[in-house]
């Protein structure tokens, strides 16, 4: 058999379906099992791995009858090592994997969108506008979903355990970010990596996979309120949510994660470096009566309105001159 048969036997062979269709399942059910399973299995690697990395010292505490507690506050880098190792793992590494179930041999890094596009740097670049211009309006969220979720716990006071582990969670990345010569390992560990790895979950995977059951629109909004719910932070779900949404919306119209990651990093790396050199800016905390500049918000609301016009006006050049 000569080169030309081999290559013409090679172009006839069938090409699999993905191991999500063959077996009958839809692509959102797959996505939202994994979402759960991804959250447990993330929780549980970075506990294991924190715990590992402070079991002398903990040994230490149990023998002398010291304070558990205070080893962990005191261990904080240890702890943010646990956290990315379980990002790296389970969020990142185990999302790509799954994301195989979904794609034919090939397929993957495309399906994630981990690649570049024609009009990925000038998103990229008014991507990063966008992540300032939306603060004041994203404030004002927070505000409003403070004061909603305030009156929901009178309602069920059983809701003040969300309260107490966002304080508790809070805390910890204050103490953590205001330390003395942390703010590099803050920078990694709050900005670079969940940067790159919840990126690929939700904007790449999770958001592929509902795209190919339901369509772009439902992808991007789904995607943003899973990517709100996974933190855990019911008095700050809304702005989570929004962010989520604005981050898979830049993906599709630059069908790449380079801007939404490069967006991710800029509100939390900004927000580290931010506190870490404005330390009452991590005091700050949300009450009733904080005082929510209107003109700011709606300048911000009409400037983000804008940008979101001119990407997509960008999306649809970009598709006519195909």
């Amino acid at each position: 058999m000569n080169q030309e048969e081999l290559s013409t036997d090679y172009l006839q062979q069938p090409v699999l379906e993905p191991w999500v269709e063959r077996n009958g399942f839809a692509h959102w059910v797959v996505a939202i099992v994994w979402f759960g399973a991804a959250f447990l299995l993330f929780q549980l690697i970075g506990g294991i791995v924190g715990a590992l990395l402070l079991l002398p010292e903990l040994m230490v505490a149990m023998e002398t009858g010291g304070d558990i507690q205070a080893v962990f506050t005191s261990n904080l880098d240890k702890m943010f090592i646990g956290n990315s190792a379980g990002q790296f793992l389970i969020i990142g590494l185990a999302s790509y994997l799954v994301s195989k179930l979904h794609t034919r041999k090939g397929e993957q890094l495309s399906f994630l969108r981990l690649k570049t596009s024609p009009n990925v740097w000038v998103i990229t670049a008014l991507t990063a506008v966008l992540v300032i211009v939306v603060m004041p309006f994203n404030g004002f969220l927070g505000w409003l979903n403070y004061l909603a979720f305030g009156e929901l716990v009178q309602v069920f006071p059983t809701l003040n355990w969300f309260i107490e582990t966002q304080e508790s969670m809070s805390e910890m990345i204050k103490g953590f970010i205001g330390s003395e010569n942390a703010i590099i390992l803050a920078f990694i560990h709050i900005g670079i990596v969940p940067a790159i790895f919840e990126e690929v979950m939700f904007r790449g995977y999770i958001m592929r996979a509902l795209e190919k059951s339901g369509g772009i629109i439902v992808a991007v909004v789904v995607s943003g309120l899973l990517f709100g719910a996974y933190h855990l932070q019911p008095s700050n779900v809304i702005p989570l949510a929004t962010l989520g949404i604005l981050f898979a919306y830049v993906t599709y119209i630059s069908d790449s994660l380079i801007p939404a990651m490069v967006a991710h990093l800029l509100n939390n790396g900004g927000q580290v470096i931010y506190g870490a050199t404005h330390p009452e800016f991590l005091d700050q905390e949300m009450t009733k009566d904080f005082d929510m500049p209107i003109l700011l918000v709606v300048g911000s609301m009409i400037l983000t309105s804008g940008l979101i016009y001119l990407m997509f006006k960008l999306k649809n050049k970009e598709v006519g001159n195909v």
